[in-house]
């Protein structure tokens, strides 16, 4: 072999051995959560720990990933604020199946009733209890309840219409709930978004069903039949701000377009949709959760790949100072041409001050299987605000190489 030729052959080797490195920017589809912009904020939680760490785990590529269902809340009961008066004329509360739970309970400075001292009846007048449980045993089952919390049940032979809850002695206001377990009617609140970033938006569909009830619904024989309903809603944040949410009527029942504010304040917590929907005497009332994050950091610039390491570094512009985590998921192509997940990678490190910055995922630590080999895929890429316990971004598909 000449000189020349021994001389490329080594070139050859040397690149091979060599890191491929190469930047791209991160991809993004309908439906993944990007931040716009960065903004400052203050950090509440105090004690953050501020050592940098990244992990990845292998996968089995034999067991698919999904996305759990959405998430639909379903609710069989309401609640209503009453005055004295009202009590004392006697109220009417709708019931639409057998052995309903009616709760009293008294506000702050409102009389406490003992059980007896009010009483329920059904619509022909005839009283309807079939058990009567007090604050102190509602305590003893592990219900925190105020002096003066009362439950009764209405009994299984018990007629649907409207009954009557009565108290001469009630003085002050009282909260009323009523549970209906039996009933085929229920509220089903479903968020269009589990996290959406401070001033933006999430829809929320308010559905009111003749759905055959909760045994209809395990033996997966529910009817789902549309009733037409009006309703209204209130938005709460984690710190009691609240904001009225208009219910808007449709062909698929009722829509809230709710629009977050740009201040969402310290308090952490889960935002809520609370919403309180009626048809023809029936009422019920629900709310569904979602996590509301202030933009403190994004993904921005240019993704560096390793494809010979299989080390994805993924670039940030910091807003505030905090302690930042970014995960996601690799796919590799197997023997049959198919992407399927191979290793999940988690990487977190705290940041002093707003610029720029990078976090890395070491996918290169876990061996691939036996016949999985490139292309590759990073996929379920997030990011998040640990200090804050705020889900930032997220991407559906976030790199290919």
């Amino acid at each position: 072999m000449t000189s020349r030729l021994m001389m490329a052959a080594a070139v050859a080797a040397a690149l091979v051995s060599l890191p491929v490195l190469a930047a791209q920017p991160l991809l993004s589809r309908s439906g993944d959560q990007l931040a716009p912009r960065v903004e400052n904020a203050p950090l509440a939680a105090a004690g953050i720990e501020r050592a940098p760490v990244s992990f990845a785990w292998a996968l089995d590529p034999a067991q698919s990933l999904a996305a759990p269902a959405p998430f639909v809340a379903t609710s069989r009961s309401y609640w209503e604020m009453v005055d004295a008066g009202s009590l004392q004329r006697g109220l009417d509360l709708p019931l639409t199946a057998a052995d309903a739970v009616i709760q009293v309970s008294p506000t702050q400075g409102a009389r406490a009733l003992a059980p007896e001292q009010w009483q329920v009846r059904d619509p022909a007048g005839a009283l309807a209890v079939d058990k009567v449980v007090d604050a102190q045993q509602l305590r003893a089952a592990g219900m925190s309840v105020g002096q003066g919390t009362a439950m009764v049940r209405t009994g299984r032979s018990s007629m649907a219409g409207n009954y009557r809850l009565q108290s001469a002695q009630a003085q002050g206001r009282y909260v009323v709930q009523v549970l209906e377990p039996n009933s085929t009617v229920a509220l089903h609140l479903q968020a269009s978004r589990e996290q959406v970033l401070a001033g933006g938006s999430v829809s929320v569909s308010a559905r009111l069903l003749d759905d055959g009830g909760t045994a209809a619904l395990a033996a997966g024989k529910a009817s789902g039949r549309l009733l037409p309903a009006g309703g209204e809603a209130l938005l709460v944040a984690p710190d009691g701000r609240s904001w009225p949410v208009p219910l808007v009527a449709g062909k698929q029942g009722l829509t809230a377009q709710v629009t977050l504010p740009s201040d969402v304040g310290t308090v952490q917590g889960l935002w809520e949709l609370q919403a309180f929907v009626s048809a023809n005497g029936v009422q019920r009332d629900g709310k569904v959760a979602f996590a509301v994050a202030q933009p403190t950091a994004r993904f921005s610039g240019q993704v560096e790949v390793d494809a010979a390491r299989r080390t994805v570094t993924l670039p940030l512009q910091i807003g505030a100072p905090g302690r930042y985590e970014a995960r996601g998921t690799l796919y590799a192509t197997g023997p049959d041409g198919r992407l399927r997940p191979v290793a999940q990678a988690h990487s977190a490190a705290w940041f002093d001050a707003a610029g720029s910055a990078a976090l890395a995922l070491p996918f290169d630590s876990v061996a691939l299987p036996r016949g999985y080999a490139a292309p590759f895929e990073l996929r379920d890429l997030q990011l998040q605000d640990q200090g804050r316990m705020a889900p930032i971004e997220s991407r559906a598909v976030a790199v290919t190489f």
